[in-house]
């Protein structure tokens, strides 16, 4: 039977230099994003703790996963349904607040990346992805439609034709694949991967604070 109280993620925070690093913590379920992850990450957002930052790192903890996307756990289908409801919109408020955020946020993909996960790297003002993470949005295999917002993200980075194949197929995609489709803006090895988040971090944080903002709501 499954259990009644699964054990919760976390999200695990740094801060130095004037960077947040924020890792996404569920052990034993591949990083899987459950509700006190996602509140965790707008509270982080949202809240005081980005005064004085210039720019947040979102990863995985580890070195396998991202994140496998919504944990929704093994449950009755009623159940499932009423858990899926409440991670979507739990979801939808993770990637808003993300692209809303007054600070740039880089995704850090340093592994696996599925679902729900690949929606709030998107979300993210870019993403680095170490060579071999493997990318996936199986959504219409298990019969959901993503909310507009998040589709429209996806289109504006890759354009409809790329948005619909990995949408439909849902099929996975490597790194450099994910790259060519502009779903990813850079590749490394996985040695290199932290050092070029770092110093991608620290060329936004040694930019003028109104310029970076002003750009990024232009983009917008």
């Amino acid at each position: 039977m499954p259990a009644e109280n699964p054990p919760s993620g976390r999200l695990l925070v740094e801060e130095g230099d004037g960077v947040l690093i924020a890792r996404i913590a569920n052990e034993g379920r591949a990083n899987a994003l459950d509700a006190a992850i996602l509140d965790e990450i707008v509270s982080l957002l949202h809240g005081p703790r980005t005064a004085g930052v210039r720019a947040v790192l979102l990863a995985g903890a580890g070195d396998r996963h991202f994140s496998s996307g919504l944990d929704l756990g093994e449950r009755t289908a009623e159940a499932l349904a009423a858990e899926l409801q409440d991670g979507e919109r739990r979801l939808g408020n993770a990637a808003h607040e993300i692209a809303s955020s007054p600070v740039p946020v880089i995704g850090v993909i340093n592994g696996a990346a599925v679902g729900g996960a690949l929606e709030l790297a998107i979300a993210c003002d870019w993403r680095i992805a170490r060579r071999g993470a493997r990318l996936a949005m199986p959504a219409a295999r298990i019969g959901v439609v993503y909310a507009a917002d998040g589709l429209r993200r996806f289109v504006a980075a890759m354009g409809p034709a790329r948005t619909r194949r990995l949408f439909l197929t849902a099929a996975a995609v490597e790194a450099e694949e994910a790259y060519d489709m502009g779903l990813v803006d850079q590749v490394v090895e996985a040695d290199d991967l932290w050092q070029t988040a770092r110093d991608a971090a620290a060329a936004v944080a040694r930019a003028a604070p109104l310029a970076v903002a002003g750009t990024r709501a232009i983009v917008a």
